[in-house]
């Protein structure tokens, strides 16, 4: 089955106001003491606590590595890929993740925002200008989270642009990119574990697992070398727990032997696909 059907496009756009202020009159004075150029340094105000901003920075965060874990790179325009069959699990994660940006935005606007333009002059000092600060309604605008979905095949004309191996050379990286996203975790596994008195989290096990369980939703090419993999992984490693391998010092270290063995297999594969050891994943 071709990758226009078995496949779609997604592409995130994520605005967040973070609360800076170009300062002209700071600036210049700061340079003018320091017998420095006027535009050697610039003074950007940060208006409102970080601490304020927090909650809607880390749920940006939490929604951006979301996509980043579900999907593979597709084009350099933020472009990328992800299976139809996996799309309505995606979706549900990505908006229960995009509810609570949103309500950390409803927070920020309603309460924390009017909190800080209470305290701004004290806090400010010399710096404090009123005009720094726009309204709430203004600020509204400024955050926002928007995911484009399309077809392959709508978003790339092959008449205009693209052509066979154009579309080849995307392929394989993204399963390059797929391939990576399965070694990361088992080398960092195998690393780990080897090392007799070294102290883990159980997310080392938990991120492994995780990648095992999320392979095959993004397998789109069908890749019965990386399934294989996958597999091994599955029923040789995935199935003890940190706590055990803590405990056990013998499976600790027949499973850094298993690890680094499948470890030492994939890279083969890899290779074949050009490497991708810089590709975003």
């Amino acid at each position: 089955m071709s990758i226009q059907k078995t496949c779609m496009v997604l592409n995130l756009q994520m605005s967040c106001w973070l609360g800076y202020r170009f300062d002209r009159g700071a600036s210049e004075k700061l340079t003018d003491e320091a017998s420095a150029v006027r535009d050697s340094a610039r003074v950007n105000k940060h208006i409102v606590p970080k601490e304020f901003l927090q909650p809607i920075v880390t749920a940006r965060g939490s929604v951006q590595t979301h996509f980043y874990l579900k999907t593979l790179p597709w084009k350099d325009n933020g472009d990328r890929l992800i299976m139809r069959t996996g799309f309505m699990s995606f979706i549900e994660e990505h908006q229960e993740l995009v509810a609570k940006f949103d309500a950390a935005v409803q927070q920020f606007l309603t309460h924390d925002y009017l909190v800080a333009q209470d305290q701004a002059q004290f806090r400010m000092g010399t710096l404090f200008n009123p005009s720094d600060y726009p309204t709430a309604n203004e600020l509204k605008h400024k955050f926002g989270i928007n995911l484009d979905i399309d077809s392959i095949a709508k978003a790339y004309d092959f008449r205009l642009s693209d052509n066979e191996e154009a579309m080849q050379t995307r392929v394989t990286q993204a399963m390059g990119a797929l391939w990576k996203k399965l070694a990361d975790p088992l080398e960092r596994y195998a690393e780990k574990l080897a090392e007799p008195d070294a102290i883990f989290r159980d997310s080392l096990v938990g991120n492994l697992r995780e990648m095992v369980e999320l392979i095959p939703s993004l397998n789109f090419n069908d890749d019965p070398d990386l399934e294989a993999i996958r597999v091994q992984i599955e029923q040789n490693i995935a199935g003890w727990d940190a706590k055990d391998l803590r405990d056990n010092k013998d499976a600790r270290k027949q499973m850094a032997k298993t690890a680094q063995d499948i470890m030492d297999s994939m890279r083969g594969f890899m290779t074949a696909m050009g490497g991708n050891d810089d590709a975003s994943v």
